[in-house]
């Protein structure tokens, strides 16, 4: 090859590059129109051919290629009868929950657990009353409960509690305590509440409690307040494939 073909080969697939990054920051900027403040996460060509696909605001949405066409919702495989969204979502959301070691949790677990389950708490949600007034059930069937703060805006001074709770002690107890009415005080000290609450945006949480099995997926809340009902869906979860298939599937592999 002469000096002349192998410029011409270089600046051919420099042209390329370009050429390609271009065709992506069409697309990016499309994705980017859903939440103009906040960051695109996960950005990578989509399995539906011709569109990208980012998660932003909690959401996974796809551009095509020019970045003239938006799609923002549900997106559906069906020929291998996967939500290319959801398995986006899901990967997305093991990602953000590693970010979260055992001691940015508050857990409340078996000696020797079948199953664990992150939940996105507040202190002053009914619901999450309701559910932890039953923790000795979950865990008598091998079903580990993870706590992650997470106060809502509805309830005026649950991020205050939150931080009294993890500042305590006990924290097992003074959040069993909280959850029952009494008052965790007003304790302060160094904790992880900003990045449990920014985990909790970044994959959409919006309510709760919400729960998340360890493949990604998110519990229905009927299901979650069951203890029969959950433990019998964390089997069929369990007993699915490897979550990186579903991953794969996202990707178009």
């Amino acid at each position: 090859m002469t000096v002349l073909q192998a410029l011409g080969v270089v600046f051919f697939g420099l042209f390329l590059g370009q050429a390609n990054a271009a065709e992506g920051d069409a697309a990016r900027a499309a994705i980017q129109k859903v939440a103009p403040l906040q960051q695109i996460s996960a950005f990578r060509k989509s399995a539906l051919p011709g569109y990208y696909e980012g998660v932003i605001a909690g959401q996974v949405a796809y551009a095509s290629a020019d970045g003239r066409y938006l799609l923002r919702g549900t997106v559906e495989d069906v020929e291998q009868g996967v939500s290319l969204s959801e398995a986006s979502m899901a990967s997305r959301r093991r990602e953000k929950l590693a970010t979260l070691d055992s001691s940015m949790r508050l857990s409340f677990a078996p000696a020797q657990p079948k199953y664990r389950l992150t939940v996105f708490t507040d202190v002053d949600c009914p619901f999450c009353r309701r559910l932890h007034s039953r923790i000795d059930e979950y865990n008598a069937l091998g079903i580990a409960i993870d706590y992650v703060f997470f106060p809502l805006s509805i309830h005026p001074g649950a991020d205050l509690k939150s931080v009294a709770i993890w500042c305590s002690a006990d924290r097992r107890q003074a959040y069993t305590a909280a959850l029952r009415g009494q008052s965790p005080g007003s304790l302060h000290c160094p904790n992880p509440l900003a990045q449990m609450r920014q985990a909790g945006s970044d994959i959409g949480v919006v309510q709760t409690p919400t729960a998340i099995a360890g493949d990604g997926s998110v519990i229905d809340a009927t299901v979650l307040m069951s203890p029969q009902r959950l433990v019998a869906e964390l089997k069929k979860i369990s007993e699915k494939a490897d979550p990186s298939a579903l991953a794969a599937s996202a990707a178009g592999r």
